[in-house]
């Protein structure tokens, strides 16, 4: 039954969550400083709404005509397994894990044994509500502070979640630590591209926009990701943008998908426009928390931010690296 549901979480926490939030999420130095406290209630607050619009994978993927958008997601994912080149136990480690979509599709694909790891206790909550694979396990932690012993595992990966990183180089330096060596640490992450202009203040506004609204302490350029990996001592094999196909991955939230598309109806303009408009109307009545159409007016500019650096090409979430211990 709770399955269903599309908030599960009690009101007067919601309430709690958002004050902190918007205590945090605003200011450059700010969100740096008290990252923990940013990335924790910005997905205890959007959790629900992600797999209730997204499914259980909190990421993005190109998409190949005749492909569904479920489909394209996991093909998304099953590359890294591939690329990894994972075997039947094999010990990974997935940071910045969410609700562990990912992770089941790697592990039921390898029978590898997957320690996902999260910063967010509501999202250990809900993954374990969900399933968790055998041999695989969820915990709450801070990819910045590892809670592993020195070469602890044969593979690591992210997926979009070194974004959230305060310091990308300190994040890499963790991972490295508690991979063994000759292992591999493979990912997509969210970056600036070339195209991005720092003296242009289009550019400028839609980035600092994204980043306040979307927990983001500061995003990089794929150059500064590489050399970050680089300079703790990875050797990147490989690393490139991975090209849109015949579908853009931003293309749910750009109502571009059919009609009778159920992701239409799920994340499209209109439906994004209902949502906030029930929100509106549910906080007015007392039954949504106080703060909440705020929140959601937050949000309404971090799909707007999102979509519009996604056109003018200055930002991915499709960064590719693949990096090896020596």
């Amino acid at each position: 039954m709770t399955e269903k549901k599309l908030i599960r979480r009690p009101r007067d926490a919601i309430r709690r969550d958002i004050s902190s939030y918007n205590e945090v999420h605003q200011d450059i130095d700010t969100r740096k400083a008290q990252y923990s406290t940013l990335v924790t209630k910005y997905y205890s607050l959007t959790t629900d709404v992600y797999e209730s619009t997204w499914g259980n994978s909190f990421h993005c993927a190109n998409r190949f005509r005749g492909e569904t958008f479920a489909e394209s997601m996991q093909r998304h994912e099953s590359y890294l397994a591939l690329r990894m080149q994972l075997k039947l136990g094999d010990k990974v480690l997935d940071i910045g894990c969410g609700v562990g979509g990912p992770l089941r599709r790697i592990a039921y694909l390898t029978g590898a044994h997957i320690t996902g790891i999260t910063i967010s206790p509501y999202q250990v909550q809900r993954a374990t509500e969900i399933g968790v694979p055998p041999n695989c396990e969820f915990i709450q932690g801070d990819f910045m502070n590892l809670p592993f012993e020195d070469n602890s595992f044969d593979h690591v990966y992210a997926i979009e979640s070194v974004c959230h990183a305060p310091d990308k180089s300190k994040c890499f330096a963790e991972v490295f630590r508690v991979l063994k060596p000759g292992g591999s640490f493979v990912g997509y992450d969210a970056c600036l591209t070339d195209k991005y202009d720092n003296q242009n203040p289009e550019h400028v506004e839609i980035i600092r926009t994204m980043e306040a609204t979307l927990a983001l302490p500061e995003l990089k350029l794929t150059r500064e990701l590489v050399s970050d990996l680089e300079s703790v001592g990875f050797t990147v094999e490989e690393n490139r943008i991975i090209p849109e196909a015949d579908i853009p991955s931003y293309q749910p939230l750009d109502g571009g998908d059919s009609f009778f598309s159920f992701n239409l109806h799920r994340t499209g303009p209109l439906a994004r426009r209902l949502g906030h408009c029930l929100l509106w109307l549910t906080e007015k009545i007392r039954i949504a928390p106080k703060g909440s159409t705020a929140l959601s007016n937050v949000w309404q500019k971090s799909v707007k931010s999102f979509l519009r650096s996604r056109k003018l090409d200055i930002f991915t979430s499709l960064f590719f690296f693949l990096a090896r211990k020596p």
